[in-house]
């Protein structure tokens, strides 16, 4: 179902704002949650990858919400479904990576 307000986006970090750290969401947080994602859209977002945020907030919890943003943001997810995979390797090529580490090998 749509929320009322689709255009209003709000992305929550896992660790420390859904959860304690490395814990598990609440039952009263996930219920606040999906009854937010009724008035607008909410999306998550984390520094863990997907399994490790399904540890804390759920099993399937990329299909909960739309937006889904894992391994702090390389790794985008929307309605579950995966929509890229962002690496420093592929941002620069492979010539500009030699060049960062050959250069960094001489310090």
């Amino acid at each position: 179902m749509a929320p009322a307000n689709p255009r209003i986006i709000a992305l929550f970090d896992v660790d420390g704002t859904l959860t304690i750290p490395r814990g598990e969401v609440t039952p009263d947080m996930m219920q606040f949650m999906k009854s937010l994602s009724e008035k607008i859209t909410v999306g998550i977002v984390g520094g863990s990858d997907l399994p490790k945020q399904e540890e804390q907030l759920g099993e399937g919890i990329a299909k909960v919400f739309p937006y889904n943003f894992s391994q702090n943001g390389l790794v985008a997810y929307k309605n579950g479904e995966l929509q890229e995979i962002q690496t420093i390797a592929k941002f620069l090529g492979e010539d500009n990576i030699k060049k960062v580490v050959n250069w960094t090998l001489k310090y």
